[in-house]
């Protein structure tokens, strides 16, 4: 081989000839045109925002809006103070009667056994029209609803023996209102006429008696008992008559 032959050859040494050696090899271009094609191609622009962005940019504008309405005082020129209540205006909620509530109870509770005339089962549940466990000291009844009854009692003349359920934190644990109420209609309907249940009244017996685990029978409940509280003041009536004793001197005046 003349050395004309060997010079015509790529040399080893020479840069240029190994990359045009490269470059003919079929191999290594098919592995560029792969690496090309799966390489994304840049383009001008900005890439769209994550759809839980914006998801999650629209529950706190949402959230934004029932803040301001709800916090907003209605928007008011005037409610420049933090602690403004655009509610404070508002006519306060009217209260239930304590009798009214108590007939509420009584036609859900009581009227089963004892009937919604009051005059009970013969026989089998007592009445309450008339009753003198009903009506007389009010430390009985509440001993009774309270606790429950067991056992043989006499009302009327008649004899019954029978299981009044506890309506006090043993038994059906009614509110100290509701059993306000109740009372104050056993002991003022069908012709009773005895005096208010007040709420106090209740708490003062259910600090008594909330913690006995065992029902009264009959000779139990008229023993021990306290004084009868007074019955409270009515302040509308106190407040009539202020303002007619007030108008009295006005009156002679204009007499003179």
């Amino acid at each position: 081989m003349s050395e004309d032959t060997k010079s015509s050859g790529p040399h080893p040494n020479n840069k240029e000839s190994l990359e045009q050696a490269a470059m003919q090899d079929n191999s290594m271009q098919d592995v560029h045109a792969q690496l090309m094609r799966e390489k994304e191609e840049p383009h001008e622009g900005f890439s769209p925002v994550p759809i839980v962005l914006m998801f999650l940019f629209a529950a706190l504008c949402f959230w934004g809006g029932v803040y301001l309405v709800h916090y907003s005082a209605k928007f008011r020129w005037d409610a420049y103070s933090p602690y403004f209540d655009p509610n404070a205006d508002k006519p306060a909620p009217v209260e239930i009667p304590l009798f009214v509530r108590g007939q509420k109870v009584f036609a859900q509770q009581c009227a089963v056994c004892h009937q919604a005339s009051g005059a009970g089962v013969p026989g089998v549940y007592p009445p309450m029209v008339g009753s003198s466990w009903v009506t007389e000291h009010p430390e009985v009844l509440a001993r009774i609803l309270i606790n429950g009854l067991n056992g043989p009692i006499e009302v009327k003349g008649n004899t019954y023996n029978g299981n009044m359920p506890a309506f006090g934190p043993g038994g059906l644990n009614l509110s100290d209102k509701d059993l306000a109420g109740v009372m104050t209609y056993i002991r003022q309907e069908w012709g009773n006429e005895a005096s208010d249940m007040t709420v106090a009244m209740v708490t003062d017996y259910q600090a008594a008696y909330a913690s006995r685990s065992t029902p009264w029978t009959a000779p139990e409940l008229k023993e021990g008992l306290g004084p009868v509280p007074e019955p409270e003041p009515v302040v509308e009536e106190a407040a009539e008559g202020e303002a007619a004793e007030a108008e009295e001197p006005h009156a002679e005046e204009a007499a003179h």
